[in-house]
């Protein structure tokens, strides 16, 4: 043993930073789980309960946190969801092990570290694999997707999932390829503010959130060159001077240059072409020339929605004003304007390219980037899906199984594994009590009522009894807290789940090997402000 009174005094002061955060946001955790009112360091409001999101935009001082924080902000990239199951397990079995060496007064000896991960290896090979309740066999059947997608939205969006499911739905059915993959880029979210959730819709192919400059709004099976420059006539690298010395002179300088961009316009219309794209600035001169030509022209200011556009309609970005080429040339079957919620958009068709667009309607700013969050998460759980179909029950339903399984597994354990292995199912319980107190139950008698109906379930079938999060379909308080999971259709990917757990055990394993923490000096230099 170390006889080093430092290194436990750091090993509990990082447990108890780690145990802050994850205090601090499971509270948004499930369905009923509450927001948080975030103000960046640029002062800019955002009410969220998605926990990725709120960890992006808060400054997190202390190391050992920050560890937890990327274990959650690697889940949202990989999995795009159960970032709160990651953050809100990990600091219970931080817990979980303050308790031990509270009780057994050692650090944390390798037999610890090692039950956790022997417990992990049981859940990863065993407990969880025979707790898979269902399964997706078929991506393109929409009410397997709904199966999908309704426990993803709720939540998220609670209230929302019966508008939002479907729309999502349709948006993954049509950028699937025969085989049911897609990537999750394929479906864009448009957010137009005013009405209610109920007004989304999905749209088949590229919207622009601005209208057309030119006269002609619409056209069919048209080609579309697309520039990543201005529009406009082009200026010299370095200044230059021209003496004029009669008006003559200057009237045939202004028709030089008409002349060309009228040369410019001619030829691209003369290419087939019916609609103009550019990056950049229009000139009204072009704008002229372009209308006279029956052109359709749309300014787009932003080079990321440029690639996005290019990449809808088959298009390569000139950086050259000119004629396209015809492998240059990209090409959508309609272009048409439309009004929405107040606001002219421009929408692209194309089935030869998939892409979706969603758009969302909703009274602030606020709850707009809150379904898009949600929408982002419904998309990554059908990519998921298509890699791993694989369901068992939630609502906390799984995880008290699994509570329960590794702490009678712990029993047949010989030497201080078993401590371990009993403290990582006893940390399993943080899911179901925190889902009783966010839904306002009595999080001791609920979870007692749990873990009796698990124990008096048979071994014939999974238990489906989680937490019931809806308080109204009870008539006394002191009575239910718990439903099927079956009957309420809530059910999570066996895979995200899995991978949630392993993100949360190897940053909990290692905070508890850190035995100091070492600070640099700061760099010369101005202070930052």
């Amino acid at each position: 043993m170390d006889d080093d009174p430092t290194a436990g005094s750091v090993t509990l002061r990082n447990i108890e930073a780690c145990m802050q955060l994850s205090r601090m946001l499971r509270t948004s955790l499930g369905p009923q789980g509450r927001c948080k009112l975030v103000v960046n360091h640029l002062e800019r409001l955002i009410v969220t309960s998605d926990c990725a999101s709120i960890l992006k935009e808060v400054t997190i001082e202390h190391p050992a946190a920050q560890l937890l924080a990327e274990a959650c902000q690697k889940q949202e990239t990989e999995r795009g969801d159960n970032t709160n199951f990651v953050l809100a397990f990990g600091g219970e079995i931080l817990w979980q092990t303050s308790q031990l060496i509270a009780k057994m007064t050692w650090q944390p000896a390798p037999e610890i570290l090692a039950g956790y991960q022997r417990a992990l290896t049981l859940v990863e090979n065993k407990l969880l694999p025979d707790l898979v309740c269902d399964g997706v066999t078929d991506l393109k059947d929409k009410h397997q997707l709904l199966k999908i997608l309704q426990p993803v939205l709720a939540s998220k969006q609670y209230g929302s999932e019966q508008t939002l499911a479907p729309i999502v739905a349709d948006a993954c059915l049509t950028v699937m390829d025969a085989q049911g993959k897609f990537n999750a880029e394929s479906v864009r979210v448009c957010k137009i503010p005013g009405s209610s959730v109920s007004q989304s819709t999905l749209l088949e192919g590229y919207v622009a959130m601005r209208g057309l400059e030119t006269v002609v709004t619409n056209a069919t099976d048209a080609k579309i060159a697309v520039y990543a420059c201005g529009f406009e006539a082009s200026s010299t690298e370095a200044k230059g001077t021209v003496l004029m010395k009669t008006a003559a002179d200057l009237l045939s300088y202004n028709r030089t240059e008409e002349a060309k961009m009228e040369e410019i316009v001619q030829g691209i219309a003369a290419s087939g072409v019916k609609v103009v794209v550019t990056g950049g600035n229009l000139s009204d001169m072009a704008l002229h020339f372009l209308d006279r030509a029956s052109l359709i022209c749309l300014r787009i200011g932003s080079k990321w929605e440029l690639r996005r556009l290019c990449q809808a309609v088959n298009a390569t970005a000139l950086v050259r004003l000119g004629a396209p080429t015809p492998d240059e040339m990209g090409f959508c079957e309609s272009i048409r304007t439309q009004e929405l919620g107040g606001k002219t958009v421009t929408v692209f068709r194309s089935h030869e390219t998939k892409l979706a667009t969603i758009l969302l309607r909703a009274s602030t700013s606020s709850v707009l980037n809150d379904l898009e969050r949600a929408v982002d998460d419904g998309v990554q759980a059908v990519v998921q899906a298509g890699k791993d179909g694989r369901l068992v029950y939630g609502g906390g339903a799984v995880e008290m199984a699994l509570s329960m399984a590794l702490q009678q597994e712990a029993s047949r354990v010989p030497g201080l594994e078993q401590y371990s292995i009993a403290a990582f199912g006893k940390a399993l319980e943080i899911v179901p009590r925190t889902l009783a107190e966010n839904a306002g139950w009595d999080a001791v008698r609920v979870l007692a009522d749990l873990k009796a109906s698990h124990a008096q379930h048979g071994t014939e079938s999974v238990c489906d009894v989680g937490i019931d999060i809806e308080r109204y379909g009870t008539e006394n308080d002191d009575t239910g807290g718990t439903c099927s999971m079956k009957e309420r259709g809530v059910l999570d990917l066996m895979s995200t789940k899995l991978a949630a757990l392993r993100l949360a055990v190897d940053a909990a394993t290692t905070i508890l090997k850190i035995d100091q923490i070492i600070m640099s000096k700061p760099a010369g230099g101005p202070k930052p402000q």
